[in-house]
């Protein structure tokens, strides 16, 4: 039955350029990783080795100087810590290792953790952080390390992209049966065509190697795959002068 056979051919050559096309995306995502993390650890490795070794030559005939060169090495340091957090919280999910609530966190907890974290960064931009969360919010408990990591990237997100001097507001409240906790920013709204392609793995608004700000490109797809996994969502709104990321959880996930 030739119709049949050509029905057939028809369906195998379509699997086999599906199958291409799979294998051309999947090498195009592990070259983008390898030139990322290249370009993430390469340059603070370089400045970080060069500046101790300096700041090791100034330390008894220019104190003041040997702590300057040492300043930027521990800035360096934060940055090749914050590469290396990225990607063991991606390589979590990437497991499928189910959240467990080995170590329940209160909202109130894992944020203050998360703000001591964050802090240099909000200082050194001048950025006013004001937070806002009633007493029932405070309270709420869910997956410590969840929780973590839902704060830290959504928090170090507007502290990246704010302008100095510039304003970030989060606020909690309870909607039927969910949490939200909405952050708020004064960052360049972000494009239509950019606002679901920054919630994948390894996409960033600009190009890794012109790009103006540090980073992956994991952090808000880890972030948002961490809300699912505890039955929410994160979702983002476009506002006129800024951008809104909110993390929704169910209430009912909360020990």
């Amino acid at each position: 039955m030739p119709g049949n056979e050509s029905s057939l051919i028809s369906t195998e050559n379509s699997e086999s350029r599906d199958s291409i096309v799979k294998s051309r995306e999947l090498d195009d995502l592990k070259n983008t990783f390898v030139a990322l993390v290249s370009h993430e650890l390469r340059t603070p490795l370089n400045l970080l080795a060069g500046y101790l070794d300096l700041s090791i030559q100034e330390l008894e005939k220019d104190p003041k100087t040997a702590k300057k060169y040492l300043d930027i090495a521990e800035e360096n340091i934060r940055k090749l810590t914050q590469v290396v957090q990225e990607l063991t919280d991606f390589s979590r999910l990437q497991r499928g290792k189910e959240i467990e609530y080995i170590d329940p966190m209160t909202v109130e907890k894992a944020f203050i953790q998360t703000y001591n974290l964050i802090k240099p960064n909000l200082i050194r931009k001048e950025i006013n952080l004001v937070v806002d969360f009633p007493d029932t919010v405070r309270r709420m408990e869910y997956d410590g390390e969840s929780l973590l990591i839902l704060f830290k990237n959504l928090l170090s997100n507007a502290a990246k992209f704010s302008p100095a001097n510039g304003k970030v507001l989060v606020l909690g409240k309870i909607l039927n049966d969910y949490l939200s906790i909405t952050f708020h920013d004064w960052a360049n709204p972000i494009p239509e065509n950019k606002r679901e392609t920054i919630f994948e793995d390894f996409r960033q608004l600009e190009n890794f190697l012109t790009r103006r700000y540090e980073g992956m490109g994991l952090g808000l797809a880890v972030a948002r795959r961490t809300a699912r996994f505890l039955g929410g969502n994160i979702q983002l709104t476009i506002r006129e002068d800024g951008n809104t990321f909110e993390i929704i959880l169910p209430v009912a996930a909360s020990r």
